[in-house]
């Protein structure tokens, strides 16, 4: 079983509220722990609050790259695969006895 199959039987209000949930944890938790990260380096170095906010902006833009890609880039590659394919089957297909020798695009021997 597929996951699209998966996601056509169960709920699809469940499914995409888990999925955009799940977006939402990975945006938090990458900022939460950058600016960690950048909290104890602070604390290492010195440098209270420069490296805690460039972790904060730092998780931030991870996270909000993660859910670029996610949420717009993916389906959106994902969509036009899917219309290429529907095309190309729908496209004619050259036939092979139109008496060319080149599959009918003129370009063989005389």
């Amino acid at each position: 079983m597929t996951r699209d199959d998966r996601e056509e039987r169960d709920d699809p209000a469940l499914v995409h509220m888990a999925r955009y949930s799940g977006h939402g944890l990975t945006f938090a938790l990458s900022m939460v722990l950058f600016l960690l990260a950048g909290w104890w380096a602070d604390g290492r170095l010195g440098t209270s609050p420069l490296l805690t906010l460039i972790g904060a902006f730092v998780g931030a833009g991870a996270g909000f790259y993660s859910m670029l890609q996610h949420l717009i880039l993916i389906p959106r590659e994902r969509e036009r695969a899917e219309r290429e394919a529907r095309e190309a089957e729908q496209a004619p297909k050259p036939s092979s006895g139109d008496g060319e020798g080149s599959g009918g695009r003129g370009g063989g021997r005389p």
